[in-house]
């Protein structure tokens, strides 16, 4: 790729090349002017200095006859001519040459006439026997430089009786040309330095405000929308800079709007309680809560661009989104994802869109059922237990009065009154029944919103739990050792909590020996209060222990029903210590005894 350069490395060598460019045909032009200049003042000279010697010649000549020797002794002749020729030539420092028409130098300034050639075919002569001005610039042998010859006729008698030569050397015009030269040039170089100042000056000044603009387009590319820039003072980039400002406020205001709907967007996303997942037409995830991210225990930012079935390796979950993708119709399944309490999954599929209404994935929906599954199963469940468990004491009942009646009719009243007691032993269990029953579907309904938190005195909570017992301690021959430091406190409700702790004993004293004590503990340890009731009664196996807190459910259904029990109290008591924020723990060793054991916040 070709490196950039700088707009001033562009724009000063331009102008520097310009002025360069300008001085130079300036400079050049100039030394011509000055040489042709230099030349025709020196023509004009010599001419009038020729014009001048053409009339001091024509009165010092004088014609030769036709029967005067030739050659030499022609030369000797005009002796005098050469002499006038070198008297001017020293006086005016020019040469000067007189040259007959036969082309013969009879006279000159700087050289021996008698060693010089004959100048017939010379230009300027050719031109002066024509009876005009000879002008010619050569190099002459004689002189061995560079020469301005200006030849002009002598007349005598109406004829050209010889022709005058003047000539300089043009040396001294190339001198005068140099100088002048020398001179531009020195100022061209000082022109060109003030014109490279002046150049980088304006160059920079040009650039400024472009690379301020520069800097300031930069920051807006890296987020900095806020930023705004200089307006410079030229009306073109005046307006740019005012464009580009109005460009990042409008882009900040649209970045902002879009933050703030993303960030709403997102909220709403993070806060549903049912899963989204969003994946594209190659089943790769576009985007997924953290709900839906818990369903298949993952972490919701290690999702995103992964093919959604690496993620749920469900055979149901996959066929459906194979179906949901072959559709653009919603579609809607229910599907059980293996846990160790398995999750029912309703979920629902809409087709996604881009701005051309492009089909560009599925969004899926996930609706946690668990709940309703259960509670649906509860419910039926509920029903065949209560239809069991009161359909034996009114069968009960209803032979009893039937009976009864028969006995009255037969005044028969000893028995009755025993029928009587049978009688009212089942009615109050049914009594103790329903009325668990409406404690449990209180919990469940209130779901622990109405419970009132008090700062309580466990000693006493528990202290008026061993009281309400005392009927069954005194029937059953158990005593109950109570060890609780004055000085725990807990924040419960008091009503509930002293249900929970009456419900444990209870259960105690009625499936104790009474070979041994029933015992509540109660201690704080890392900032937990433990509240643990003891027996030694028959213990549970370890196979019902997962389940003695469901409701109805009894290790032992003969005794419970002979012993009064619901089959509903530790459900109750599960209930009130999750919504105390708590948990309950069962230790048990069959024909040892059993400890529940409560675990409260402090």
């Amino acid at each position: 790729m070709t490196k950039k350069k700088k707009l001033i490395w562009q724009i000063f060598p331009s102008f520097l090349i310009i002025t360069l460019l300008s001085i130079s045909v300036v400079a050049s032009y100039s030394t011509r002017s000055f040489k042709i200049f230099f030349l025709q003042n020196s023509e004009k000279e010599l001419t009038s200095r020729a014009r001048l010697l053409q009339e001091y010649f024509a009165d010092k000549f004088e014609p030769v006859s036709q029967d005067a020797p030739s050659g030499i002794s022609q030369i000797s002749v005009y002796k005098h001519i050469d002499d006038h020729c070198k008297i001017i030539g020293e006086k005016t420092g020019t040469r000067v040459t007189i040259i007959l028409p036969s082309g013969m130098v009879i006279g000159d300034s700087d050289g021996d006439v008698s060693l010089m050639e004959n100048h017939m075919k010379r230009p300027e002569i050719i031109s002066a026997l024509k009876n005009q001005t000879g002008v010619a610039i050569r190099y002459s042998v004689t002189l061995d430089s560079n020469m301005m010859y200006i030849a002009l006729p002598i007349l005598k008698d109406g004829t050209v009786a010889a022709v005058v030569r003047t000539a300089v050397t043009t040396a001294t015009i190339d001198k005068e040309i140099n100088h002048v030269r020398n001179n531009i040039l020195g100022v061209m170089f000082f022109t060109i330095l003030i014109a490279a100042v002046v150049s980088l000056f304006v160059s920079r000044r040009i650039t400024s405000p472009i690379e301020l603009m520069k800097t300031g387009a930069l920051k807006f590319s890296t987020g900095h929308l806020t930023n705004r820039l200089a307006v410079p003072e030229t009306e073109e980039l005046s307006e740019l800079a005012i464009t580009m400002n109005r460009m990042a406020s409008n882009l900040d205001d649209k970045i902002r709007d879009f933050k703030n709907r993303s960030m709403e967007l997102e909220a709403v996303h993070s806060s549903m309680q049912e899963g989204v997942i969003a994946i594209d037409e190659n089943e790769r995830i576009i985007t997924i809560n953290e709900a839906a991210a818990k369903i298949f225990d993952f972490p919701s930012v290690d999702l995103k661009g992964r093919v959604i079935l690496e993620v749920a390796r469900n055979l149901e979950f996959q066929v459906f989104i194979q179906k949901a993708l072959s559709t653009h119709e919603p579609v809607e399944e229910d599907i059980v994802i293996p846990k160790d309490q398995d999750l029912v999954l309703r979920i629902h599929s809409t087709a996604l869109y881009d701005h051309t209404e492009k089909r560009m994935g599925t969004l899926i929906i996930f609706h946690d059922i668990t709940r309703m599954r259960r509670l649906e199963t509860m419910h039926k469940d509920f029903a065949s237990n209560v239809s069991h468990e009161l359909k034996t004491p009114l069968t009960t009942i209803k032979g009893f009065i039937e009976t009864l009646q028969e006995m009255l009719a037969k005044k028969e009243t000893e028995q009755s009154a025993e029928f009587l007691k049978i009688i009212e032993k089942n009615v109050n269990r049914m009594i103790s029944l329903i009325n668990d029953l409406l404690s449990l579907s209180r919990l469940e309904r209130l779901k622990g919103t109405q419970i009132h938190f008090e700062d309580q005195d466990l000693s006493g909570l528990i202290e008026g739990v061993v009281n309400a017992c005392k009927d069954t301690m005194a029937a059953n021959d158990i005593r109950v050792d109570v060890d609780c430091p004055e000085y725990i406190r807990v924040k419960a409700d008091p009503i509930l909590l002293e249900q929970a702790v009456f419900n444990l004993v209870d259960n105690a004293l009625k499936y104790s020996h009474s070979t041994g004590p029933v015992v509540i503990q109660v201690a704080e340890e890392n900032k937990w209060i433990y509240i643990r009731v003891k027996d030694s009664g028959c213990g549970i196996d370890k196979e019902h222990l997962p389940k003695i807190f469901n409701r109805f459910y009894r290790v032992d259904r003969a005794r419970s029903r002979h012993d009064g029990g619901t089959g509903l109290g530790l459900a109750i008591v599960k209930h009130i210590v999750r919504y105390h924020n708590g948990k309950i723990a069962v230790e048990s060793t069959r024909d040892k005894g059993t400890c529940f054991t409560i675990s409260l916040p402090a």
